[in-house]
């Protein structure tokens, strides 16, 4: 399985190097994509900034890119919006003994500008004074902005986005009627550990209960620390690698507003959304239940295609699927528009 996506991968290359002619008249270009494409090396590189928003946040954002991606006469560039307790080293991850968990690297490698943000109340980036005060409207402001400066910085027309939990939620405003930016500045959303309108009883008894509720709106200064057993749940299905290093290095203090914001779902509706889209579940999933998938698709207002991942849990690009989950993101995000959807939709 996993030759069989390094494989694909290498391919997907191949799509996104053929890209690599001369820009073609009044087309926007990076002004470092001087390197002919038959001497790219395809080396990768990597930048950290701290972006500063309207309403006051300075964000932590990593950037990834490699030769490829600069020398495309057609700049690609994607962001990546992560879950809540989680910073954005969520896809920057360094499993020990291993090179395909960290997404950052995979789509630098196959010709994208990776952006991955950390949310206001965490990690590096900038903590209010109440940790209550970041909300999904407050965060969705500022990810617009910053898919603004994505476009501008790297000359891409578009900008996709891949979202985990919150982060899906935020994607597909990102893309719709009701967003802070026009829906034709995001290109193609890829949704994964996605929440809509309900979750499983299990996680209803652990997580969304008036005792959590409780104890997270009454958080001194609106911030809590997590614990390593908080994650389980959601990395119930990671490799025993991954998972171990996600319960070393998710646990931390974090503004407790996004995660208030499942007390009250949906965060955003889906009727709204128009970006084409790819949604993954995995039929082990133990916090999205199949009928929440459902029940989006029915509502979202674009064109959605559905994966369902066999064995597949609430983070697959930390589990044994995440080989299969990545060869249908590439191809999805990658192939022309009249074939992505077809060529990247399970059974």
């Amino acid at each position: 399985m996993r030759r069989l996506a390094l494989t694909w991968i290498v391919v997907l290359i191949g799509i996104a190097a053929a890209d690599c002619t001369g820009p073609e008249p009044g087309e926007p270009t990076v002004a470092s994509a001087a390197q002919p494409c038959g001497d790219l090396g395809n080396n990768l590189y990597e930048e950290e900034h701290f972006f500063s928003t309207s309403n006051g946040a300075v964000l932590h954002v990593r950037e990834r890119y490699s030769d490829l991606a600069q020398a495309r006469h057609r700049p690609r560039a994607i962001l990546l919006l992560s879950g809540t307790f989680v910073t954005a080293i969520q896809y920057d991850a360094r499993v020990p003994g291993a090179d395909s968990y960290n997404a950052l690297d995979l789509l630098a490698a196959a010709g994208f500008h990776a952006y991955a943000v950390t949310y206001e109340g965490y990690g590096l980036s900038s903590l209010p004074a109440d940790g209550r005060d970041v909300t999904a409207e407050r965060s969705l402001e500022q990810m617009g902005e910053l898919v603004t400066w994505i476009r501008q910085r790297t000359g891409a027309r578009q900008v996709d986005v891949l979202g985990t939990s919150m982060g899906s939620s935020l994607a597909v405003a990102l893309g719709g009627t009701e967003g802070p930016i026009p829906p034709g500045h995001v290109g193609r959303i890829v949704l994964t550990s996605h929440v809509y309108r309900s979750v499983t009883p299990l996680m209803e008894q652990l997580l969304f209960s008036p005792e959590t509720l409780t104890a997270l709106a009454n958080a001194p200064g609106g911030y809590i620390g997590t614990i390593p057993q908080m994650y389980g749940i959601l990395l119930a299905s990671a490799t025993p690698e991954a998972a171990g290093w996600g319960y070393a290095t998710f646990p931390g203090v974090y503004a407790v507003g996004p995660t208030l914001e499942g007390f009250d779902l949906p965060l955003f509706d889906a009727q709204h959304g128009r970006a084409l889209a790819l949604q993954f579940w995995g039929d082990a999933d133990l916090v999205t239940p199949w009928a929440d998938v459902q029940q989006f698709e029915s509502e979202y207002g674009g064109h959605l295609g559905v994966v369902v991942l066999a064995s597949g849990g609430h983070a697959p690009a930390f589990e044994p699927v995440r080989h299969e989950f990545w060869w249908r993101t590439l191809l999805f995000l990658l192939l022309p528009r009249p074939f992505a959807l077809l060529l990247a939709t399970g059974p």
